[in-house]
């Protein structure tokens, strides 16, 4: 069971990933996925909450998105998931799972395997299961799919620091 502090920390960063909603996405119109801002929020759940508390708050955000719009562009759950962005999401819900069972198998992380853990988890394998989605529901070459992709490359790595910046630092050094 969740104790008030554990509660606590979830209604938190369910907060954030809110909020990081409400930033406005950026089009890129050669693809029909954009550039939002949430995935630094859900890198920071798996890398600060872990598997249990990470994926009930990601749990927890998906249901909220049932009845109010908590998705880039006031998407809802259902909205989301029935669009080309659904790989994106499907990979947000089991980041923090695979981040928190990752991490909690080594003994010491330091800030250099929690980036190179969220690069893998939190990065690439959330541009990978997009890119497949997204292939299969525009009927583009997944080459061509994961290629167009590499745009979000930079700029996931700049939140994939931050995020990681900001977790080791709240942890103080210790994950």
């Amino acid at each position: 069971m969740f104790t008030t502090r554990d509660l606590t920390k979830i209604g938190l960063m369910t907060s954030l990933l809110i909020v990081l909603g409400l930033l406005p996405a950026i089009p890129l119109g050669f693809i029909p996925v954009p550039i939002v801002f949430q995935n630094l929020g859900v890198i920071l759940v798996g890398e600060t909450l872990g598997a249990k508390k990470g994926t009930f708050t990601m749990l927890l955000f998906f249901l909220l998105g049932l009845v109010i719009p908590v998705f880039s562009g006031k998407s809802t759950t259902l909205t989301a998931l029935a669009g080309p962005t659904a790989g994106y999401l499907l990979a947000w819900a089991l980041v923090p799972l695979f981040m928190g069972l990752i991490l909690s198998r080594i003994e010491r992380v330091t800030f250099p395997i929690l980036f190179l853990v969220t690069i893998l988890i939190g990065v690439l394998f959330v541009d990978l299961l997009g890119s497949i989605w997204l292939s299969h529901v525009t009927n583009m070459p997944l080459s061509q799919s994961l290629i167009s992709n590499l745009v979000f490359i930079p700029g996931d790595l700049l939140k994939a620091s931050v995020a990681s910046l900001m977790a080791f630092r709240l942890s103080d050094g210790e994950l």
